[in-house]
């Protein structure tokens, strides 16, 4: 089982230097899967990876990357996804939270949605995200607040001149997804008087209107301000973080203009989304069948074919370890800010 610091102390995912620490034991140990315990069960069983979000999609596409590779090396007969949409990812959530923990059911769990929605109260979750069987997390990168394409948005000090003659603009998918909390937190950490426009199908939709001048600001994922600015539908302002990230270096983080407890409630923001798409099992899986399968994701993440594939289909891998993963959740649902705690209650109230 292989374990890695936290450079951060506790509380935040840390995804530099994994995938060179999880290639450098499965070098030392080859066969790692089998050798370290019986995996026998595996053999001839099928394995289900569950994807709580249509086919298509960014999750869709890791969960079949993952299970391609994963299943033989866990020594299963197969490994199928089956999709299952449905209250934002809270029904499969809550159907695997109740399955057999028997290692045959997996989902790709959506981490920051599903520790969000557990900390604010939302409506009809029946899950506890420390409990779950950590697998691992295949992909994680920050989010970032972007400004229109050619906006005069440069500082904070702009954005507040903005609030000073009218409401910010700020877009979101809907009510209690993330990049709703993150426009409160902009509205709280800036003091702004803003408009969270909401009713959008997606971040696409969201850097549609962002590009015809209808918001100010939206933040989402890097991946999709990048390629919101490759089409010159945006431009990426800041990081949406408390400290610099050494694998996104040309970005300014908005913890740098804050401190105190504002500083305190964007680190909480930050470490949630950092979890990413990650792999997960209903809670009490027994511990050497949850071994095969931390030890196989772990082989799988470093494997050669997997990784050319995931570059060739344009999916970067970011790993973290399944121990590591669970020891992080449990540090950060059990040490949340009250600042934050608050901000969350109150966008699933809304």
């Amino acid at each position: 089982m292989f374990q890695y610091n936290d450079a951060a102390g506790s509380g935040k995912f840390q995804s530099s230097a994994c995938a060179a620490a999880i290639l450098s034991a499965v070098a030392i140990l080859p066969g790692a899967v089998s050798a370290q315990t019986d995996c026998s069960f595996f053999s001839g069983q099928t394995v289900e990876l569950v994807v709580p979000f249509n086919p298509g999609g960014g999750f869709d596409a890791y969960g079949r990357l993952v299970a391609k590779y994963m299943g033989p090396i866990l020594g299963a007969d197969s490994m199928i996804v089956r999709n299952q949409p449905g209250a934002g990812g809270m029904l499969a959530t809550n159907q695997t939270w109740a399955a057999d923990p028997d290692g045959l059911m997996l989902q790709v769990m959506s981490t920051s949605g599903m520790l969000t929605a557990e900390l604010g109260g939302a409506a009809g979750v029946g899950f506890e995200s420390a409990e779950f069987s950590w697998i691992g997390r295949v992909s994680g990168e920050p989010d970032v607040v972007a400004v229109g394409f050619g906006s005069d948005i440069a500082s904070p000090e702009a954005i507040q001149a903005i609030s000073a003659e009218r409401p910010v603009r700020i877009g979101s998918s809907g009510v209690g997804d993330i990049d709703y909390i993150e426009a409160q937190i902009l509205t709280k950490v800036f003091d702004l008087d803003s408009n969270i426009v909401v009713g959008f199908s997606g971040a696409p939709e969201v850097y549609s209107s962002l590009a015809r001048g209808e918001l100010d600001l939206f933040t989402s994922s890097y991946s999709g301000a990048r390629q919101a600015a490759a089409a010159e539908s945006a431009s990426i302002l800041w990081l949406f973080d408390d400290n610099a990230d050494p694998d996104f270096p040309d970005l300014t983080p908005i913890g740098e203009y804050l401190e105190g407890d504002n500083l305190a409630l964007v680190k909480a923001h930050a470490d949630l989304v950092a979890g990413g798409r990650a792999i997960a099992g209903p809670p009490g899986i027994p511990e050497d069948r949850l071994t095969c399968l931390r030890d196989a994701f772990d082989a799988t993440v470093v494997d050669e074919a997997f990784l050319a594939e995931s570059a060739e289909i344009n999916r970067p891998v970011a790993p973290i370890s399944g121990a590591d993963l669970q020891e992080t959740i449990v540090s950060l649902t059990g040490n949340v800010p009250q600042d934050y705690a608050d901000l969350l209650i109150e966008s699933y109230s809304n």
